[in-house]
């Protein structure tokens, strides 16, 4: 009878002992794998870092949250996050919803070209019911629960051949594109030659020349030392400006009690909106590329016009082929922002 109380103390012990154990009996893990694309020293990382220090910190180490950049846990394949989520091998998402298009054709509408023009527009698809309605349920129906949403940033044209002012100019160029049947497209629709790789080949095959351009943001150039691998020519097309979603796999969020689960939500909508803030500090500063002497153009009004206009025949075909009334409904919020 002893050594039976004995043997229960000292289970007890080890079980308050080791949170791990209690957390793993209640269904919670231990830790959490975050999977991102980019690595430290962009705002999206920071991003991603600030939300799972939040997490952490108001759970009290409930949820513990361990990031993985570089989609290291999909050996660099951006396109296979989703897929390795669905089978339980990320359990945490914070990215574009392109790099998921492979999986869910839908993902790719906040990547369609001049979709979303500027501050105003972006501020007023975020407050939507458009996104936090309509393309949220899209989220949970593909696997995910959808916590909070902010801006990417403007994904400008660098090359290392010449600057681009038109489309003419980047006739013929071979431009880095991840897999995205879309991002082929907008490619091919101003004669361009699209090449799909992963950023780790990306890297030697610019530094090699054989490829000639890719598209980032600036803050990501100036992070990565792109202009390092040759691309001496940016262009501010703004042409894309996705949305960064905060994301948790849905038998992970539904394994949280309902507290964490609004303590979760709350801080990813914290890390989005300062996301948002940073992103847009960053855009309006050059400084960062200067010491690389690289040259930013941005097109004339008129030069613009031609940029929209090459690449409308995408936009109008993957609106026909994804989800026609979504988009419709967000030209609508898209179309209201500029009369405000």
């Amino acid at each position: 009878m002893i050594q039976r109380r004995q043997f229960l103390a000292g289970s007890c012990v080890g079980a308050f002992g080791l949170p791990g154990i209690a957390f793993a009996q209640n269904g919670y893990k231990s830790e959490y794998r975050l999977s991102l694309v980019v690595g430290p020293g962009t705002t999206w990382h920071a991003a991603a870092e600030n939300f799972a220090n939040l997490v952490r910190e108001r759970t009290a180490g409930r949820i513990n949250m361990k990031l993985y950049p570089g989609s290291s846990l999909v050996q660099g394949a951006q396109d296979r996050e989703l897929a390795a989520l669905r089978q339980g091998a990320i359990d945490v998402l914070v990215g574009t919803a392109v790099n998921w298009s492979g999986t869910v054709k839908d993902f790719t509408i906040f990547m369609l070209p001049y979709l979303m023009p500027d501050s105003r527009a972006v501020d007023a698809v975020l407050a939507s019911e458009a996104l936090n309605k309509d393309f949220y349920d899209i989220m949970r129906r593909s696997g995910v629960e959808p916590l909070a949403s902010g801006e990417y940033g403007n994904i400008q044209l660098l090359n290392s051949k010449r600057r681009l002012a038109k489309p003419a100019d980047i006739a013929g160029m071979k431009m880095r594109v991840v897999a995205s049947p879309l991002q082929q497209d907008i490619m091919n629709a101003v004669k361009a030659n699209p090449t799909s790789m992963s950023w780790a080949d990306a890297q030697s095959a610019l530094a090699s020349g054989a490829v000639d351009g890719l598209t980032l943001t600036l803050e990501q150039a100036a992070a990565y030392k792109v202009p390092t691998l040759g691309l001496k020519f940016v262009t501010r097309w703004n042409a894309i400006n996705e949305l960064i979603h905060f994301t948790v796999a849905n038998p992970v969020f539904k394994a949280w009690s309902p507290e964490d689960q609004q303590i979760v939500r709350a801080a990813a909508k914290e890390a989005a909106a300062e996301l948002t803030l940073q992103v847009r500090k960053s855009a309006a500063n050059d400084d960062a590329l200067k010491p690389f002497g690289v040259d930013v153009y941005t097109p004339t009004p008129a030069e613009l016009v031609e940029w929209k206009a090459a690449v409308r025949q995408p936009y109008e075909k993957w609106k026909a082929s994804t989800n026609p009334g979504l988009l419709t409904k967000i030209e609508q919020v898209v179309a209201q922002s500029a009369k405000s």
